[in-house]
């Protein structure tokens, strides 16, 4: 992965665009592992005024250009994950949905909620 996490912070609200370039949404925060802090979701804010919504995207794969961040899925996968509301919080039952979506392996993480991720 390209992106470094003190450059994180920085692009909040910076656009995110898929594998050929079409924007799928802001950067609205990024979700980490629980346990290691490894950074692995962008959720990335999409729609419009009053119809907004969050979904996550692996970070695995993504680059920072001069003024967006570039992801390795399309906007179409992306658009078609698990989501929510962007003032609400990730559901645990969620996360398993999440994993699925993107082909990725998951098991809950070993801590005490059991929850694999957390925002920052």
């Amino acid at each position: 992965m390209s992106i470094l996490v003190q450059d994180l912070n920085q692009w909040k609200s910076a656009p995110v665009l898929d594998v050929s370039d079409a924007k799928i949404g802001t950067l609205a925060s990024v979700y980490v592992d629980a346990a290691t802090d490894e950074w692995l979701f962008a959720a990335v804010e999409t729609g419009v005024v009053g119809f907004k919504k969050a979904v996550l995207v692996p970070l695995d794969g993504a680059a920072v250009g001069r003024h967006d961040i570039r992801v390795a899925f399309s906007k179409e996968t992306v658009k078609a994950a698990p989501s929510f509301g962007t003032d609400e919080e990730l559901g645990p039952d969620d996360e398993p949905r999440i994993y699925v979506h993107y082909g990725m392996e998951y098991s809950p993480a070993d801590t005490p909620s059991g929850r694999r991720l957390a925002r920052r």
